[in-house]
């Protein structure tokens, strides 16, 4: 029993260290990369060819993003300007002559990059600091979220 019991645990302790990263989507995006790195330093994650290889930016090492990738097909990437206007981001540099389809950036206080996303199946909200990225109806359902976090920051020191 105790030599089962031994081989159980160095089975499964060899399982966890093979597990290859969840699937990443806009929804887990920002969970599984939390869960994946510390937070020692700023994360940048960034995406060439559609959106189809991704990468890790760690220090001054990039590493290929070695989980499975799903962002759906025709991935538009928004934010929303300073007169709270969608403006569409098509330009996130280049790395090695490729074009960078997609950046998002976990910052070592937890924080990460707000974004709005948008494929052919559904819109998603990215919130920067609080809650957890949602599924909603359209882009106008995201940028109303968008401003109410936005103005929630904003008044969060009237408490104090």
């Amino acid at each position: 029993m105790i030599i089962s019991l031994v081989g159980f645990l160095v089975f499964s302790e060899a399982v966890k260290q093979t597990k290859r990263p969840d699937k990443l989507d806009p929804l887990t995006l920002s969970s599984t990369l939390k869960n994946s790195f510390s937070y020692s330093e700023d994360i940048e994650f960034f995406c060439i060819q559609n959106s189809k290889d991704c990468y890790i930016a760690k220090g001054a090492d990039i590493l290929p993003f070695k989980g499975n990738i799903d962002f759906g097909n025709n991935l538009e990437i928004y934010t929303i300007d300073k007169n709270n206007q969608l403006v569409q981001i098509e330009d996130f540099g280049r790395i090695k002559d490729k074009k960078i389809t997609f950046r998002y950036t976990i910052y070592a206080n937890g924080s990460t990059t707000q974004l709005i996303l948008s494929n052919d199946t559904a819109v998603y909200y990215l919130p920067s600091y609080f809650g957890e990225p949602k599924k909603v109806e359209d882009l106008d359902s995201a940028k109303k979220l968008w401003i109410k976090d936005e103005y929630n920051l904003k008044d969060s020191g009237n408490y104090y």
